[in-house]
């Protein structure tokens, strides 16, 4: 059991520092205000980037910045391949389980 719990938690840290860097990629490719409105983005080993966005409307929006995003994370040596944008709501719009 022990092994199994080392193993979750350096997914865990290995995973949340991803997405820290990934976060100040970003923040160097989109406009500020689009930033808040991603939840979580991830890039495997593929190329292929996943971003989350908390509504449709900036799903839509994300899409027009797909070369700025390239371009800046090839600057820091990171190959993207493709970018995909899904729609998660945010906890609070979510609709009551029950």
């Amino acid at each position: 059991m022990q092994q199994l719990n080392s193993f979750l938690d350096s997914e865990l840290v290995r995973r949340s520092r991803q997405w820290q860097r990934l976060k100040i990629l970003l923040a160097k490719a989109l406009p500020t205000e689009f930033l808040a409105k991603v939840s979580y983005a991830h890039l495997d080993d593929n190329g292929k980037l996943t971003m989350f966005a908390d509504a449709p409307e900036w799903t839509s929006r994300m899409r027009f910045y797909t070369s700025e995003i390239t371009e800046v994370f090839e600057e820091e040596g990171l190959k993207v391949a493709e970018i995909q944008v899904k729609t998660v709501p945010a906890p609070e719009a979510r609709p009551p389980a029950g």
